[in-house]
């Protein structure tokens, strides 16, 4: 538990806290929790679904610094609406739409001179 915490970013944090439901946790913190159930199983890839939603640029910039330490020990997929935070913290992006790969490569790419005419239009806000 504790190193699962720890490689959360949330340990000292939560360590008197173990006793008591997650729901006492702030947002922020909620989020790294669940991060931390992840990493307790040591899987190959993580999947973060909408990991900053709903939270504030604080906790946001939390998670992100966490992203960015994690993945030197994971593969990370995070599916995210949010460009600019795709373009903070992914090496590569994918661009899907309606189940369909539209576009993939690494991020730099994809921002600054995407392939598609779609992938521009989404990453631009024209569409979506």
């Amino acid at each position: 538990v504790e190193w699962a915490l720890n490689k959360a970013a949330l340990w000292t944090e939560a360590k008197d806290k173990l006793n008591q439901s997650g729901l006492s946790l702030s947002g922020g913190q909620q989020q790294r929790l669940c991060i931390a159930r992840g990493v307790a199983v040591k899987p190959s890839i993580l999947l973060l679904d909408e990991p900053t939603s709903a939270l504030d640029p604080i906790s946001t910039a939390k998670i992100e610094e966490l992203i960015n330490e994690l993945k030197k020990d994971y593969t990370i997929a995070i599916v995210t609406h949010n460009m600019q935070q795709a373009a903070r913290v992914s090496d590569f992006t994918a661009y899907m739409y309606l189940g369909e790969l539209i576009e993939y490569g690494k991020t730099d790419q994809i921002f600054i001179k995407p392939a598609k005419k779609e992938t521009e239009d989404y990453i631009t806000g024209r569409f979506g």
